[in-house]
């Protein structure tokens, strides 16, 4: 225990016990009583003078503590506003580097970039910021991924703005309700639904009709799956058939969209036939690959393979 609070206890008690004998001896001689009256009141005093002493020596003892106190934060002032312009420095390069790696708004057309070889057919191939094209379109296959970070965040407006009109004309003409079932997916979307058949169907099955992270179209945010409200069939083989699908097919060149995992040509594409899955390359490139409805691959256009132990020529 601190010894100044032992002192200041005693000094406190020497009062009360001189109060307690004086009442005690309340009878006796006036002299006794005085003395011991004086002495209480010397015991109070003495008291009253430790006290002030020692409030004193307290007061001191803060404002030390403050100067020290002052100094120690200046110090870490200086060390946190260090530390926090480090920080927005590395922040800001950060973002300076997102921003120009990727112009999602120039996705569709592409400048700068190197070129890294020419296709069996002798189409140029570049890459611009991480991303491979063929003759300016941007492929996404076995062969050809793309950054893990590449994330438009959504639909390339121009595809969605095509994709709308295409709806529109076919409920026009034919009353069909179609809808983007499932446009856009990140490469973590992608990983969770890849890994998912895997675990159900096993790695060389997932792989006929799932695209690894990394190498599906739906992270371009070009391509998206077709359903129709008044079909139960849908993204699965039971939509082949429907009048839908087959509008679809001879329709969907006229808005820019292609068929991209053609019907027998699982070899070229690396996957299944695929009714649902529309990939847009503009109405041009369009009207050329569906070759008066026997349509061709992006592969066998462009003489490019879709297979994972390939590499893109010149990566």
């Amino acid at each position: 225990m601190d010894i100044e609070l032992i002192s200041y206890i005693i000094c406190g008690i020497i009062p009360v016990i001189y109060l307690f004998i004086y009442i005690m001896n309340e009878n006796t001689k006036t002299k006794k009583k005085r003395n011991y009256l004086y002495g209480f009141v010397v015991a109070i005093v003495i008291a009253l003078i430790l006290l002030a002493i020692k409030l004193l020596v307290f007061t001191l003892v803060i404002d030390k503590k403050k100067e020290d106190n002052n100094a120690t934060t200046t110090t870490t002032t200086v060390v946190t506003t260090e530390e926090t312009t480090t920080t927005k420095k590395t922040t800001t390069t950060v973002k300076t580097t997102k921003k120009t790696s990727y112009d999602y708004s120039k996705i569709l057309e592409p400048t700068g970039g190197e070129v890294i070889g020419k296709t069996s057919k002798g189409y140029e191939i570049k890459k611009v910021d991480g991303l491979y094209y063929v003759d300016g379109y941007l492929i996404a296959n076995k062969t050809f991924d793309l950054p893990e970070n590449y994330n438009p965040g959504g639909m390339n407006k121009v595809v969605s703005e095509a994709a709308n009109k295409m709806f529109a004309a076919a409920k026009a003409e034919k009353g069909f309700n179609l809808y983007n079932a499932s446009g856009f997916r990140s490469y973590s979307t992608q990983k969770t639904i890849y890994n998912r058949y895997v675990s159900r169907d096993g790695k060389d099955k997932a792989d006929t009709y799932s695209a690894r992270p990394g190498y599906s179209e739906h992270q371009t945010g070009l391509a998206f799956d077709v359903c129709d409200k008044n079909v139960g069939a849908c993204i699965t083989s039971g939509f082949d058939k429907t009048e839908q699908a087959k509008w679809l097919s001879e329709n969907a060149h006229k808005y820019g969209f292609i068929l991209r995992y053609v019907k027998g040509k699982e070899n070229e594409t690396g996957y299944m036939y695929e009714s649902w899955h529309f990939r847009y390359v503009g109405t041009e490139l369009a009207e050329k690959l569906y070759n008066n409805g026997d349509w061709i691959t992006v592969e066998e256009y462009f003489g490019i393979s879709s297979s994972y132990d390939t590499k893109p020529i010149g990566a």
